[in-house]
């Protein structure tokens, strides 16, 4: 008995005769039909029932540049342009690198350099090293000039470019289609017949009894439909919203403060003096707006505290105090600011006080530093507050988010103490530090007239979310990536809070 020709529709033999001369992606497949994405997986699955085709997948990598990569694609990595500069003068002193470079991009290609071992530093002077390795910058530049590139696998080379984010990675599945040689041997020698095929009966169909000619389509109840994704809150914003409620239910209040601000209220009001290193414009992005005037029997208050600690028992920091350097405004480089103005302007009142928002420090990019990033800062004030107060709340507050695994250890912050330093454990990346607290010192309470112990905790919120929700780079948490932002498993994450 001769076999039965197979039975195709004209779309069918349209998408199968694509696949007479080799495999194909669905991908490729429907862009060469012109014909739906959502329609050609559905018929895939129609013709892998039949036995007509096989299915091959492949995992790959796409591979593009981010803005800072497109800006050393062009003009070549910072430590690259420091090795070209060494081949033209053997050796350098760092004085003549600071005349080349502005200071940003001298750290990037000293940081780079070293690292890389590409230069080393010798009697005063850098030189080249015997390791002189560029080919980064040619991966950079083909990437370039293709706009993209496909991997089938992650290079420690692109996995270096991603941690310094020059490139971004998208991993993709691609599905092969192929033809089995029966189907392929009736294909090429016309052994099959053209049926017309509905999926929709009209009532038209019906009533002339013209369905009774007409092939159905199949349902196949085993296929997927296709995915639809729903709008959802951001993974961070929604963190920032569980620490919020966690708060709340702690008794605290929430509170804002502006983001530009003089000196006087980011520093000097905190004790911190006019010389220390957080106040350089390169620890500090400095606004480029005319100084505030200030006045007022707070500033007098604040230059005696720093000329002679303004109590019996200190003595300041016995320097004269200039009120024009804390007139300059800045991006506030701490939420801190938010809570002296709250003491400033309620004295003694008995509260539990709050603020989540941004901070803005000159930082370069990694891992666990961003220019831009949140803080959790707040303040306890009441009459019979200690220090063993803010290690419960410090305790309390990261057993409600799920975090088991905390230390502490003294520091010194020029605004408290004593000053502790909370650790957490990030399952990949250890121990970081993220709770960072203290008393507001007396010199701070007198100026401020506050006679109450105040609590002061600025929490690295940033990386508390890094252990909670399991991310090992900071800047996953302001990604935009949607593949990213919808495959996160954000429901998991919360489910301990």
């Amino acid at each position: 008995m001769a076999e039965a020709k197979p039975k195709l529709t004209r779309l069918d033999l349209e998408l199968l005769t694509f696949l007479l001369e080799h495999e194909m992606d669905v991908d490729e497949l429907s862009r060469l039909a012109n014909i739906p994405i959502t329609t050609v997986f559905s018929k895939i699955e129609e013709f892998k029932q039949k036995g007509w085709i096989s299915l091959r997948e492949e995992h790959i990598y796409k591979v593009r540049l981010t803005e800072e990569g497109l800006n050393y694609a062009e003009q070549g990595l910072p430590e690259s342009r420091l090795v070209n500069i060494l081949k033209e003068n053997k050796e350098l002193k760092m004085d003549d690198l600071k005349r080349i470079f502005d200071e940003k991009t001298l750290k990037i290609a000293l940081t780079n350099g070293f690292k890389r071992k590409l230069i080393i530093y010798q009697d005063g002077f850098l030189k080249l090293s015997n390791n002189i390795d560029l080919s980064l910058d040619a991966l950079l530049k083909e990437i370039y000039e293709k706009r993209e590139i496909e991997l089938k696998s992650i290079e420690e080379e692109i996995k270096y470019l991603l941690h310094r984010n020059l490139i971004e990675i998208k991993p993709l599945k691609k599905i092969y289609v192929s033809l089995n040689s029966k189907l392929k041997h009736d294909l090429q020698t016309g052994n099959y017949t053209i049926v017309e095929e509905k999926s929709k009966l009209t009532s038209e169909d019906i009533i002339s009894g013209k369905w009774k000619e007409l092939k159905l389509k199949q349902y196949n109840l085993s296929a997927l439909p296709p995915k639809i994704y729903f709008g959802r809150t951001h993974i961070y914003m929604k963190f920032l919203d569980e620490v919020r409620k966690i708060l709340l239910e702690m008794g605290f209040e929430e509170e804002e403060g502006p983001y530009i601000l003089p000196e006087f209220w980011n520093f000097d009001v905190l004790f911190v003096p006019q010389d220390h290193p957080a106040r350089d414009m390169h620890a500090t992005f400095r606004v480029n707006l005319s100084p505030v005037n200030l006045d007022g029997e707070i500033v007098k208050r604040v230059k005696e505290m720093h000329e002679n600690g303004g109590i019996k028992d200190s003595i300041g920091w016995r320097y004269k105090w200039e009120k024009d350097l804390a007139s300059r405004l800045i991006l506030r480089t701490h939420t801190t600011t938010v809570s002296i103005n709250y003491l400033y302007k309620n004295g003694n009142r008995i509260a539990k006080v709050f603020c989540i928002s941004r901070n803005f420090r000159y930082d370069l990019p990694d891992a666990t530093h961003s220019p831009e990033f949140y803080q959790c800062e707040g303040i306890m004030v009441g009459p019979n507050l200690t220090f063993k107060n803010l290690l419960a709340f410090f305790k309390d507050f990261s057993e409600r988010l799920g975090i088991e695994k905390i230390k502490f250890r003294p520091t010194y912050f020029p605004f408290t103490e004593p000053s502790v330093e909370g650790i957490i454990y990030h399952k990949s990346l250890g121990w970081i530090e993220a709770l960072p607290g203290g008393m507001f010192r007396p010199e701070i309470l007198n100026a401020m007239k506050v006679e109450y112990p105040v609590l002061a905790w600025g929490i690295g919120i940033d990386r508390l979310a890094m252990a909670v929700l399991e991310i090992e780079d900071i800047r996953e948490l302001f990604s935009q990536d949607i593949s990213f932002l919808r495959n996160y498993k954000i429901y998991n994450a919360y489910s301990k809070l």
